[in-house]
């Protein structure tokens, strides 16, 4: 059976099951708030049925709801995670439930009554008694409130084993919200490079609905706010020890990089938090991301995406030698849109910038100045001199072709900006491939494209770069809104409880938490580059 047909039938077995659909009831209206002692009876009948009642209610058959919505659950340990807003110190109004109806479920622990912040950032597991009165019996479970989304997914496949699978998924945000879940099916399979040799695993998934006639067709959603999609990345977040390097880089990209083209798109990604269940497994802390694709990018089929995935040497003549199916392999590029690996047709862009590179410094002066806009290629060159990127440049980037009235016009968009404030590659396997090179925040990053533009002062690039440096320092690149950034991200993966829960789940992971190596990183690498743009030679 070919991989397409057995993700079909995966997805018709659990539509099958009834895994489509989560409850269409709700309890409690969205926004209120419990005052505190609010389960105080509660709790005490809870206590009285555990003394009197034997504890033989077998829990692994339990599907326990909230506001009427299936929670995911850890059933090794029959903790279930449920979403909560950690800015605020009022609890969600809302009761726990049995999805069959045949069990109640009352709160052991009044936790109304407890501060809700502390509750959350220590990752306190709060008891559960499940009671049925029937059976006359009970069991204790456990909820965990966390204070960052959760998805849930169910599947038939092995995620250990398989690397494409399909079935359910289900996203929580936080549960006082009024359409605090959406669901649907997906298929998926598992992605990146080096980090495929890890445990935790990263997916690309795309969402879609099933006819009855088993017809499968794309279901866009917008999930944890943002865009509307089909398709996401869940980065695994492995080896950063802080978890907090790509958000913190994309929400810089995003401020200053993404919005500064002259079109109505958003050239760069977003990223959300979230814990994965899968299984009854839980998975640990993930990143949500959005494809960079022709969708976000607003690519015609006139217009071209490239991505540039390892460090291979770029050389027109190996462009020659190869098929473009061989692209990748041979030179580390890929297309997007293109079905796959497109046609030589679909690779001139690429090709004619290649050769571009190779020509002498009279050409490639005269076609550069036609073919970058300089305004991105300025904030391209100072993001990644900023963050050290030295990752991002033989990959990890992507090179949108604009068709505008004068011929073509090139747009970078950064991607996997993990390696970045003192983190580097390290061939070292037992070092998860990174290591922290506190030296390098004083070092200029060479990248030969831009140094070479940058040397021959291509449309006035040295003015440009140091007028764009000025600006940014005063408002998304000044310390201080930048340390409040880091402060926030901080504040999502350790008060919400996920980092410490993430350590556990993974232990041979990388969890230094060493935030100050990257404020020292960040203040020695800002005064340098302040340093560097007032007097901007790049004689190199």
């Amino acid at each position: 059976m070919g991989k397409k047909a057995a993700l079909l039938l995966s997805v018709l077995l659990l539509a099958g099951l009834g895994l489509y659909f989560s409850g269409d009831f709700r309890q409690n209206k969205s926004g209120e708030i419990l005052p505190s002692g609010s389960f105080a009876g509660e709790a005490r009948r809870a206590k009285e049925l555990l003394a009197e009642l034997p504890g033989t209610l077998d829990a692994e058959k339990l599907r326990l709801c909230f506001r009427g919505e299936e929670l995911a659950c850890d059933r090794k340990t029959n903790i279930w995670y449920l979403p909560s807003d950690m800015e605020t110190d009022g609890w969600e109004a809302g009761s726990f439930t049995d999805l069959y109806g045949n069990a109640e479920i009352l709160p052991l622990l009044d936790y109304t009554a407890l501060d809700k912040r502390a509750v959350i950032s220590e990752g306190r597991q709060i008891p559960l008694l499940v009671w049925d009165a029937k059976e006359e019996n009970c069991a204790l479970v456990y909820v965990v409130f966390t204070g960052l989304p959760v998805v849930r997914i169910e599947t038939d496949a092995d995620v250990d084993l398989d690397t494409v699978f399909a079935g359910k998924i289900v996203f929580y945000e936080s549960c006082g919200g009024a359409d605090w879940t959406k669901s649907s099916a997906f298929q998926a399979h598992e992605r990146g490079q080096t980090t495929r040799a890890y445990p935790k695993k990263g997916y690309r998934l795309n969402l879609i609905s099933v006819t009855s006639a088993g017809i499968v067709n794309e279901n866009a959603q917008s999930v944890l706010g943002m865009r509307e999609s089909d398709s996401w990345i869940f980065y695994a977040i492995y080896s950063d020890g802080t978890k907090i390097r790509d958000k913190f880089n994309i929400e810089l990209w995003n401020e200053f990089g993404a919005g500064n083209t002259p079109y109505p798109a958003h050239f760069g990604t977003h990223m959300e938090y979230a814990e994965l269940v899968v299984n009854g497994e839980y998975r640990g802390l993930y990143g949500i991301l959005e494809p960079v694709d022709s969708t976000q990018l607003s690519i015609s089929e006139q217009e071209y995406l490239y991505k540039r995935t390892t460090g291979r040497e770029l050389l027109s003549e190996v462009f020659d030698e190869t098929e473009p199916e061989e692209y990748l392999s041979a030179l580390g590029m890929e297309i997007k849109g293109k079905d796959g690996s497109g046609s030589r047709r679909d690779w001139k862009c690429f090709r004619d910038f290649v050769r571009l590179c190779e020509e002498e410094d009279g050409i490639f002066s005269r076609e550069t100045e036609k073919l970058l806009n300089m305004r991105n290629a300025a904030d391209m060159w100072l993001y990644l001199q900023m963050i050290y990127g030295e990752d991002n440049i033989y990959k990890n980037m992507f090179f949108a072709f604009k068709k505008e009235q004068d011929g073509y016009r090139l747009y970078f968009v950064p991607w996997d900006v993990d390696l970045t404030w003192g983190n580097v590659y390290t061939e070292e396997e037992e070092e998860l491939y990174v290591v922290y090179a506190p030296e390098r925040a004083d070092r200029y990053l060479e990248w030969p494209f831009m140094d070479r533009v940058l040397a021959l002062d291509i449309g006035g690039l040295r003015t440009v770069v140091s007028e764009r440096w000025k600006e940014l320092r005063q408002t998304s690149l000044s310390d201080t809104h930048m340390e409040e950034l880091l402060d926030r991200f901080e504040n999502q993966v350790q008060a919400s409880g996920a980092f410490r829960r993430d350590a556990v789940r993974w232990p041979d992971s990388h969890h230094d938490g060493n935030y100050e190596g990257i404020r020292d990183f960040m203040a020695a690498r800002m005064n340098y580059l302040d340093k560097m743009m007032e007097n901007i030679s790049y004689e190199r």
